[in-house]
Protein backbone atom coordinates (compact mmCIF):
# COMPACT_ATOMS: atom_id res chain seq x y z
CA UNK A 1 0.00 0.00 0.00
CA UNK A 2 2.07 2.70 -1.09
CA UNK A 3 -0.22 4.57 -4.00
CA UNK A 4 -2.09 7.05 -3.34
CA UNK A 5 -5.66 5.55 -4.96
CA UNK A 6 -7.42 8.00 -7.75
CA UNK A 7 -7.27 8.20 -11.67
CA UNK A 8 -4.24 9.30 -13.75
CA UNK A 9 -6.44 11.82 -15.08
CA UNK A 10 -9.08 14.46 -13.51
CA UNK A 11 -7.66 13.63 -9.71
CA UNK A 12 -7.99 16.35 -7.45
CA UNK A 13 -4.59 18.59 -7.58
CA UNK A 14 -4.27 17.13 -3.62
CA UNK A 15 -3.88 13.80 -4.95
CA UNK A 16 -1.16 14.73 -7.28
CA UNK A 17 0.64 16.86 -4.78
CA UNK A 18 0.51 14.00 -1.94
CA UNK A 19 1.75 11.09 -4.95
CA UNK A 20 4.40 13.32 -6.06
CA UNK A 21 5.90 13.85 -1.93
CA UNK A 22 5.36 10.19 -1.39
CA UNK A 23 7.12 9.29 -4.51
CA UNK A 24 10.03 11.94 -3.32
CA UNK A 25 10.25 10.92 -0.03
CA UNK A 26 10.20 7.32 -0.96
CA UNK A 27 13.56 7.72 -3.67
CA UNK A 28 15.49 9.99 -1.36
CA UNK A 29 19.12 9.30 -1.84
CA UNK A 30 21.47 9.23 1.02
CA UNK A 31 22.92 12.20 0.51
CA UNK A 32 19.42 14.11 0.24
CA UNK A 33 18.63 12.11 3.49
CA UNK A 34 21.55 14.02 5.59
CA UNK A 35 20.04 17.12 3.45
CA UNK A 36 16.62 16.59 5.21
CA UNK A 37 18.06 15.91 8.52
CA UNK A 38 20.46 18.87 8.25
CA UNK A 39 16.55 21.14 7.13
CA UNK A 40 14.47 19.10 10.25
CA UNK A 41 16.90 19.98 12.43
CA UNK A 42 17.42 23.67 12.03
CA UNK A 43 13.73 24.70 10.87
CA UNK A 44 11.39 21.73 11.92
CA UNK A 45 10.06 21.18 8.85
CA UNK A 46 8.97 17.65 7.02
CA UNK A 47 9.12 16.00 10.97
CA UNK A 48 5.63 14.55 10.44
CA UNK A 49 7.09 13.24 7.09
CA UNK A 50 11.14 12.18 8.41
CA UNK A 51 12.12 8.50 8.77
CA UNK A 52 9.27 6.69 7.80
CA UNK A 53 8.76 3.91 5.26
CA UNK A 54 6.20 2.02 3.83
CA UNK A 55 2.30 2.31 5.23
CA UNK A 56 3.35 4.38 7.92
CA UNK A 57 4.87 7.12 5.20
CA UNK A 58 1.58 6.98 3.06
CA UNK A 59 -0.14 7.68 6.68
CA UNK A 60 1.82 10.20 7.37
CA UNK A 61 1.70 12.14 4.08
CA UNK A 62 -2.24 11.71 4.00
CA UNK A 63 -2.32 13.39 7.25
CA UNK A 64 -0.83 16.52 5.86
CA UNK A 65 -3.18 19.15 4.44
CA UNK A 66 -2.73 20.94 1.58
CA UNK A 67 -0.75 23.74 3.01
CA UNK A 68 1.15 21.39 4.49
CA UNK A 69 1.62 19.29 1.52
CA UNK A 70 2.68 22.63 -0.63
CA UNK A 71 5.10 23.30 1.64
CA UNK A 72 6.80 19.97 2.17
CA UNK A 73 7.35 19.84 -1.99
CA UNK A 74 8.72 23.39 -1.78
CA UNK A 75 11.50 22.20 1.28
CA UNK A 76 12.07 19.06 -0.77
CA UNK A 77 12.80 21.38 -4.03
CA UNK A 78 15.40 23.38 -2.36
CA UNK A 79 17.47 20.52 -0.77
CA UNK A 80 20.05 21.18 -2.98
CA UNK A 81 20.68 24.73 -1.37
CA UNK A 82 22.28 22.39 1.12
CA UNK A 83 25.83 21.38 0.87
CA UNK A 84 27.03 18.08 2.36
CA UNK A 85 30.72 18.32 3.07
CA UNK A 86 32.48 14.55 4.06
CA UNK A 87 34.34 12.78 5.42
CA UNK A 88 33.68 16.03 7.84
CA UNK A 89 31.67 15.12 11.44
CA UNK A 90 33.77 16.60 14.23
CA UNK A 91 35.63 20.03 14.07
CA UNK A 92 38.76 18.71 13.30
CA UNK A 93 37.67 16.80 10.56
CA UNK A 94 36.16 19.89 8.84
CA UNK A 95 38.95 21.38 9.41
CA UNK A 96 40.91 18.84 7.25
CA UNK A 97 38.41 18.96 4.59
CA UNK A 98 38.59 22.69 4.29
CA UNK A 99 42.62 22.27 4.02
CA UNK A 100 42.50 19.68 1.87
CA UNK A 101 39.34 20.36 -0.87
CA UNK A 102 39.05 24.29 -0.47
CA UNK A 103 41.80 25.66 0.30
CA UNK A 104 44.02 23.26 -1.13
CA UNK A 105 46.81 22.87 1.00
CA UNK A 106 49.55 20.42 0.35
CA UNK A 107 49.16 17.70 2.40
CA UNK A 108 52.22 17.57 4.04
CA UNK A 109 51.72 21.10 5.72
CA UNK A 110 48.08 19.51 7.03
CA UNK A 111 50.01 17.98 10.28
CA UNK A 112 50.73 21.33 11.04
CA UNK A 113 47.77 22.82 11.31
CA UNK A 114 45.50 23.35 13.88
CA UNK A 115 42.36 21.73 12.52
CA UNK A 116 40.10 22.25 15.13
CA UNK A 117 40.01 25.62 15.07
CA UNK A 118 39.86 26.28 11.79
CA UNK A 119 36.76 23.95 11.88
CA UNK A 120 35.29 26.40 14.26
CA UNK A 121 36.33 29.03 12.28
CA UNK A 122 34.87 27.59 9.00
CA UNK A 123 31.44 26.93 10.92
CA UNK A 124 31.31 30.77 11.79
CA UNK A 125 31.94 31.35 8.59
CA UNK A 126 29.60 29.33 6.65
CA UNK A 127 26.81 28.05 10.05
CA UNK A 128 25.90 24.32 9.68
CA UNK A 129 25.27 21.35 11.72
CA UNK A 130 26.63 17.81 12.23
CA UNK A 131 25.00 14.76 10.71
CA UNK A 132 27.08 11.61 11.07
CA UNK A 133 30.29 12.19 9.44
CA UNK A 134 29.20 14.67 7.73
CA UNK A 135 28.51 18.28 8.13
CA UNK A 136 25.71 20.41 6.33
CA UNK A 137 26.17 23.85 5.28
CA UNK A 138 22.83 25.73 5.25
CA UNK A 139 21.16 27.56 2.83
CA UNK A 140 22.03 31.61 3.15
CA UNK A 141 18.81 32.50 1.98
CA UNK A 142 15.18 31.72 2.42
CA UNK A 143 14.10 28.36 -0.36
CA UNK A 144 12.56 29.84 -3.50
CA UNK A 145 8.60 29.32 -3.49
CA UNK A 146 9.08 27.33 -6.83
CA UNK A 147 5.76 25.54 -6.63
CA UNK A 148 2.70 27.60 -5.82
CA UNK A 149 -0.08 25.10 -5.14
CA UNK A 150 -0.87 24.97 -8.93
CA UNK A 151 1.84 24.63 -11.31
CA UNK A 152 3.20 20.90 -10.12
CA UNK A 153 2.90 19.47 -13.94
CA UNK A 154 5.48 22.55 -14.70
CA UNK A 155 8.24 22.44 -12.13
CA UNK A 156 11.17 20.80 -14.03
CA UNK A 157 13.56 19.73 -11.58
CA UNK A 158 17.06 20.74 -12.92
CA UNK A 159 19.07 19.10 -10.10
CA UNK A 160 18.92 16.05 -11.14
CA UNK A 161 18.65 13.31 -13.90
CA UNK A 162 18.02 9.80 -12.72
CA UNK A 163 17.68 7.86 -9.43
CA UNK A 164 19.10 4.50 -9.33
CA UNK A 165 18.22 2.16 -6.52
CA UNK A 166 20.95 -0.60 -5.86
CA UNK A 167 21.67 -3.12 -3.75
CA UNK A 168 24.21 -5.27 -2.69
CA UNK A 169 24.35 -8.99 -0.62
CA UNK A 170 24.68 -6.74 2.53
CA UNK A 171 21.98 -4.44 1.70
CA UNK A 172 19.33 -6.26 -0.50
CA UNK A 173 16.32 -3.58 -0.07
CA UNK A 174 18.89 -1.46 -1.64
CA UNK A 175 19.43 2.38 -1.37
CA UNK A 176 19.14 5.59 -3.54
CA UNK A 177 21.57 7.20 -5.71
CA UNK A 178 21.20 10.77 -7.44
CA UNK A 179 22.99 11.58 -10.32
CA UNK A 180 24.67 13.84 -11.74
CA UNK A 181 26.69 13.48 -8.86
CA UNK A 182 29.68 16.54 -9.08
CA UNK A 183 32.00 14.60 -7.17
CA UNK A 184 32.65 11.91 -9.52
CA UNK A 185 34.27 14.18 -12.05
CA UNK A 186 36.99 15.15 -9.15
CA UNK A 187 39.64 12.66 -8.01
CA UNK A 188 39.83 14.25 -4.68
CA UNK A 189 38.47 11.94 -2.26
CA UNK A 190 34.94 13.92 -1.57
CA UNK A 191 32.34 12.02 -0.49
CA UNK A 192 29.88 12.64 -3.02
CA UNK A 193 25.83 10.54 -4.22
CA UNK A 194 28.46 7.40 -5.74
CA UNK A 195 30.75 7.24 -2.38
CA UNK A 196 28.13 7.71 0.07
CA UNK A 197 25.84 5.20 -1.34
CA UNK A 198 28.63 2.98 -1.92
CA UNK A 199 29.49 3.14 1.69
CA UNK A 200 25.73 2.36 3.07
CA UNK A 201 25.78 -0.66 0.44
CA UNK A 202 29.02 -1.40 1.89
CA UNK A 203 30.50 -2.14 -1.50
CA UNK A 204 33.71 -0.94 -2.85
CA UNK A 205 32.74 -0.72 -6.28
CA UNK A 206 29.85 -0.08 -8.81
CA UNK A 207 30.98 -3.40 -9.91
CA UNK A 208 29.67 -4.81 -6.70
CA UNK A 209 25.77 -3.54 -6.94
CA UNK A 210 22.52 -4.74 -8.66
CA UNK A 211 20.69 -1.71 -10.45
CA UNK A 212 17.19 -2.39 -9.07
CA UNK A 213 14.96 0.51 -10.35
CA UNK A 214 15.65 3.68 -11.95
CA UNK A 215 13.67 7.23 -12.01
CA UNK A 216 14.38 9.84 -14.73
CA UNK A 217 13.09 13.72 -14.21
CA UNK A 218 12.34 13.97 -17.75
CA UNK A 219 9.02 12.48 -18.56
CA UNK A 220 8.91 9.53 -20.97
CA UNK A 221 12.30 8.62 -20.92
CA UNK A 222 12.48 5.02 -19.54
CA UNK A 223 15.61 3.26 -19.02
CA UNK A 224 15.06 -1.04 -19.80
CA UNK A 225 17.21 -3.92 -18.26
CA UNK A 226 18.63 -4.35 -21.55
CA UNK A 227 19.94 -1.12 -22.62
CA UNK A 228 23.11 -0.78 -20.32
CA UNK A 229 25.19 -3.75 -19.63
CA UNK A 230 27.25 -1.72 -17.70
CA UNK A 231 26.27 -0.10 -14.35
CA UNK A 232 29.28 2.36 -15.02
CA UNK A 233 28.34 3.46 -18.52
CA UNK A 234 24.31 4.26 -17.22
CA UNK A 235 25.68 6.30 -14.39
CA UNK A 236 27.96 8.24 -17.06
CA UNK A 237 25.08 8.99 -19.30
CA UNK A 238 22.88 10.40 -16.07
CA UNK A 239 25.40 12.47 -15.17
CA UNK A 240 25.83 13.89 -18.77
CA UNK A 241 22.34 14.06 -18.60
CA UNK A 242 22.50 16.07 -15.64
CA UNK A 243 25.25 18.51 -16.42
CA UNK A 244 23.01 19.32 -19.31
CA UNK A 245 19.82 19.80 -17.32
CA UNK A 246 21.85 22.19 -15.08
CA UNK A 247 23.76 24.00 -18.20
CA UNK A 248 20.39 24.79 -19.93
CA UNK A 249 21.77 24.42 -22.59
CA UNK A 250 24.82 26.87 -21.58
CA UNK A 251 22.06 29.63 -21.44
CA UNK A 252 19.62 28.76 -24.58
CA UNK A 253 16.71 30.32 -24.35
CA UNK A 254 13.73 28.12 -23.29
CA UNK A 255 16.18 25.02 -23.50
CA UNK A 256 13.32 22.94 -21.09
CA UNK A 257 10.48 23.43 -24.06
CA UNK A 258 12.53 22.82 -26.92
CA UNK A 259 14.43 19.80 -25.12
CA UNK A 260 10.93 18.55 -24.42
CA UNK A 261 9.49 19.19 -27.51
CA UNK A 262 12.58 17.74 -29.69
CA UNK A 263 12.03 14.30 -27.30
CA UNK A 264 8.20 14.16 -28.48
CA UNK A 265 9.31 15.06 -32.49
CA UNK A 266 10.95 12.51 -32.54
CA UNK A 267 9.37 9.66 -30.74
CA UNK A 268 12.46 9.45 -27.96
CA UNK A 269 12.15 7.19 -25.19
CA UNK A 270 15.50 6.19 -24.52
CA UNK A 271 18.64 8.23 -22.62
CA UNK A 272 21.15 7.91 -24.98
CA UNK A 273 18.98 9.27 -27.70
CA UNK A 274 18.08 12.22 -25.51
CA UNK A 275 21.75 12.91 -25.05
CA UNK A 276 22.16 13.48 -28.81
CA UNK A 277 18.66 15.66 -29.42
CA UNK A 278 20.09 18.00 -26.56
CA UNK A 279 23.45 18.13 -28.23
CA UNK A 280 21.43 18.82 -31.01
CA UNK A 281 18.72 21.75 -30.52
CA UNK A 282 19.87 23.70 -33.03
CA UNK A 283 18.72 21.00 -35.63
CA UNK A 284 14.97 22.15 -34.45
CA UNK A 285 13.11 25.50 -35.22
CA UNK A 286 10.24 26.38 -32.75
CA UNK A 287 7.67 28.57 -32.05
CA UNK A 288 5.12 29.45 -29.83
CA UNK A 289 1.46 28.49 -30.21
CA UNK A 290 0.22 31.46 -28.80
CA UNK A 291 1.83 33.69 -31.46
CA UNK A 292 0.00 31.68 -34.29
CA UNK A 293 -2.62 34.81 -34.78
CA UNK A 294 0.28 37.49 -35.04
CA UNK A 295 1.94 35.12 -37.12
CA UNK A 296 -0.49 35.00 -39.83
CA UNK A 297 -1.10 38.67 -39.75
CA UNK A 298 2.59 38.84 -40.51
CA UNK A 299 2.43 36.31 -43.33
CA UNK A 300 -0.61 37.63 -44.79
CA UNK A 301 0.65 41.34 -44.46
CA UNK A 302 3.45 39.80 -46.61
CA UNK A 303 0.71 38.68 -48.96
CA UNK A 304 -1.13 42.43 -49.14
CA UNK A 305 -3.78 41.08 -48.49
CA UNK A 306 -4.39 43.69 -45.59
CA UNK A 307 -4.10 46.66 -48.36
CA UNK A 308 -7.45 45.34 -49.82
CA UNK A 309 -9.90 47.56 -47.27
CA UNK A 310 -12.63 44.79 -48.17
CA UNK A 311 -10.90 42.15 -46.29
CA UNK A 312 -10.18 43.85 -43.39
CA UNK A 313 -11.18 41.15 -40.18
CA UNK A 314 -12.86 39.20 -42.98
CA UNK A 315 -8.97 36.86 -43.00
CA UNK A 316 -8.53 34.14 -40.07
CA UNK A 317 -5.06 34.77 -39.07
CA UNK A 318 -4.95 31.99 -36.77
CA UNK A 319 -6.20 29.44 -38.79
CA UNK A 320 -4.63 30.41 -42.15
CA UNK A 321 -1.15 30.68 -39.81
CA UNK A 322 -1.73 27.15 -38.47
CA UNK A 323 -2.02 25.68 -41.79
CA UNK A 324 1.26 27.57 -43.42
CA UNK A 325 2.90 25.89 -40.16
CA UNK A 326 1.84 22.25 -41.26
CA UNK A 327 2.78 23.10 -44.95
CA UNK A 328 6.10 23.99 -43.77
CA UNK A 329 6.83 20.82 -41.53
CA UNK A 330 5.71 22.05 -38.17
CA UNK A 331 3.85 19.78 -35.74
CA UNK A 332 2.24 21.07 -32.55
CA UNK A 333 3.01 19.23 -29.58
CA UNK A 334 0.69 17.76 -27.29
CA UNK A 335 0.76 20.45 -24.82
CA UNK A 336 -0.48 22.62 -27.73
CA UNK A 337 2.15 25.23 -26.52
CA UNK A 338 4.88 24.57 -29.05
CA UNK A 339 5.34 24.08 -33.17
CA UNK A 340 8.38 22.37 -33.61
CA UNK A 341 9.84 21.43 -36.99
CA UNK A 342 13.29 20.04 -38.30
CA UNK A 343 15.02 22.02 -40.07
CA UNK A 344 18.42 21.59 -42.44
CA UNK A 345 21.21 21.70 -40.04
CA UNK A 346 23.32 18.40 -39.86
CA UNK A 347 22.60 16.19 -36.82
CA UNK A 348 25.35 14.98 -35.22
CA UNK A 349 25.13 10.97 -33.48
CA UNK A 350 27.69 10.85 -30.58
CA UNK A 351 26.15 8.43 -29.21
CA UNK A 352 23.07 6.01 -31.53
CA UNK A 353 22.85 5.62 -34.70
CA UNK A 354 20.42 6.95 -36.95
CA UNK A 355 16.80 4.93 -36.67
CA UNK A 356 15.59 4.30 -39.97
CA UNK A 357 13.09 6.59 -40.91
CA UNK A 358 14.84 9.46 -39.31
CA UNK A 359 15.38 12.68 -41.22
CA UNK A 360 17.78 12.49 -43.80
CA UNK A 361 19.27 15.33 -41.68
CA UNK A 362 20.14 13.51 -38.85
CA UNK A 363 23.08 12.01 -40.53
Amino acid sequence: MDKIEGKTFGQPANDIEKQWLLDRLKTLSVREAYQLAAMMLTTGRLREVSGKEGDELLLAVLKLDRKETAESINRLLSLSDYEVLCPAGSYEQLGKYYLRYEAELPEAAIPYADLEQIGFRYEEQHPGVFIGDCFVVLPSRAPKQIYDGTNLDKVWEMDWSLRLRLATPAVPKGVWLCLPDHAATEADGRLGEIALALRELKAASIQECDLLEVRCSIPGLSILPDDYEDLEDLIRDGNDLGFLLEEQGQGMPDFMERFTAALEYEGCHRLKEALDIAENLNCYDLMQADGIELYGKEELTKLGVFQDSTLQDCIDAAGFGEALLEQRGYRLNAAETTYIRRNDREFQHLRTQPKQGWDMTMK
